[in-house]
């Protein structure tokens, strides 16, 4: 019984200190990558607010640019391509010149317009069954 005594606190110690650490490591606020990544996009969503804001108020060109080059691809739904740029765009009855400009657009396409800008530039965008289609975001190079 002797033995048992002084084993007892020993045992009592070592399992204290295995879930004492492993608890540590699933706590998600200690994820030093986590806390990056959610400020990281937290900061973007904040920048995105910012040039929607610009672009909307001072109708600011850079700002529209930016929006186009950091928040659209192909494959975004208009409704989504509307929220992100602040604004519904503008249905393009005749928009057949578009289409023959390039790219592999069918004739059923749809094409919206947004703008103008302050410098009096408007930007066209192509949707197929109201999904952003042939939309490359390179082509709207930040300088």
């Amino acid at each position: 019984m002797a033995n048992l005594r002084r084993v007892a606190p020993w045992m009592v110690c070592g399992i204290t200190i295995i879930l004492l650490s492993s608890a540590c490591e699933t706590l998600p606020g200690w994820d030093s990558k986590t806390m990056s990544t959610t400020h990281h996009t937290e900061k973007r969503a904040t920048s995105a607010e910012d040039y929607r804001t610009r672009f909307l108020t001072k109708r600011d060109p850079k700002a529209l640019d930016w929006i186009l080059k950091n928040r659209l691809y192909s494959g975004m739904s208009r409704v989504s391509v509307e929220k992100e740029i602040g604004e519904e765009g503008e249905f393009q009855e005749s928009s057949k010149w578009l289409k023959a400009t390039g790219g592999t657009f069918q004739t059923t396409d749809e094409a919206y317009r947004w703008g103008p800008d302050e410098s009096g530039r408007s930007v066209y965008l192509i949707f197929r069954d109201d999904v952003l289609v042939n939309f490359n975001p390179e082509d709207f190079e930040l300088n």
